[in-house]
């Protein structure tokens, strides 16, 4: 566990929109559960409504560390809002979560360690499947493909965002906001990478934007939430993840009937939505962050 100091270490930025009061609550107890306990937490409003505004107020009067940003519904997903809050940030990293995502306790100090030496860091973490069993991705060889990663599980130090030429700004259409962010980080010169191998995080992704409904995900998120309050059946059901992955590994080197390591049952839904994606008008494609 990391040494407390009285200086802040974690920044963390949690963008969130209307209809999400159901949500953060889960999302922002596995932060406030993480080792790591001198951060400050914004919370970026991009068009709540007041249900959600509700929530986020009862939070802040529960937890000093957290500030709210609201804002009108931006454009894109807000990202200006989130350099404007960076301005007043004061951690020695910075760290972000998606309202759908749930971070293991471990999450911000394997991400401190990591930046230490580096300038941006991403884990790996744990794909939540609609089965609800627990997958580990197969990310890419390159450390800088891999600094690509999903919202939730990346960070940089925040003395490498102020020499950035912009930082967090609208994103060009069609293209993801995060990974836009990303590719602006990597192309400095003063960039270096770093990777935590160990998952760090469960990751729920429910088909494109907008995705499931929100009273959807909240049933699977409070299920989730409790496993993470047991540590036992956290630990079974990690355990079962390195299980699976070993499985897979050796089914797809044995079957045609793996690609990408699904099972050809989840193979078609899968092509399905694909082929939805590269049929669609590009001007009218969903702007997704992961």
């Amino acid at each position: 566990m990391t040494v407390m100091s009285p200086a802040i270490q974690a920044t963390i930025i949690l963008p969130t929109t209307a209809d999400r009061g159901l949500l953060l609550p889960f999302c922002i107890r596995s932060i406030q559960q993480q080792t790591l306990q001198a951060f400050e937490l914004f919370i970026i409003g991009d068009g709540v409504d007041e249900p959600t505004r509700s929530v986020i107020q009862d939070l802040i009067a529960q937890d000093h560390r957290i500030r709210f940003f609201d804002h009108p519904k931006h454009e894109r997903r807000g990202e200006v809002y989130r350099h404007q809050a960076l301005q007043q940030a004061q951690g020695f990293f910075v760290a972000y979560i998606c309202d759908r995502d749930l971070w293991l306790p471990n999450h911000l100090d394997s991400l401190c360690n990591a930046l230490q030496e580096a300038t941006l860091a991403s884990t790996n973490f744990y794909f939540v499947r609609r089965s609800q069993q627990l997958f580990l991705p197969y990310l890419p060889s390159s450390p800088r493909q891999r600094a690509r990663g999903i919202l939730s599980a990346t960070a940089h130090r925040l003395d490498f965002y102020r020499q950035l030429p912009y930082g967090w700004r609208t994103t060009p259409p069609n293209q993801a906001t995060d990974l836009y962010m990303w590719d602006q980080l990597l192309a400095h010169p003063n960039c270096r990478v770093a990777t935590v191998w160990q998952p760090t995080l469960l990751y729920f992704k429910r088909n494109n934007h907008p995705g499931w409904p929100t009273a959807q995900r909240y049933e699977e998120l409070a299920r989730w939430d409790t496993i993470l309050q047991n540590p036992e059946q956290l630990q079974s059901a990690m355990n079962q993840a390195f299980v699976n992955l070993i499985y897979e590994r050796n089914q797809f080197k044995e079957s045609w009937f793996l690609f990408r390591g699904k099972r050809f049952s989840e193979l078609i839904p899968w092509f399905r939505n694909k082929l939805r994606w590269w049929l669609t008008d590009p001007a009218k494609r969903p702007n997704e962050e992961s």
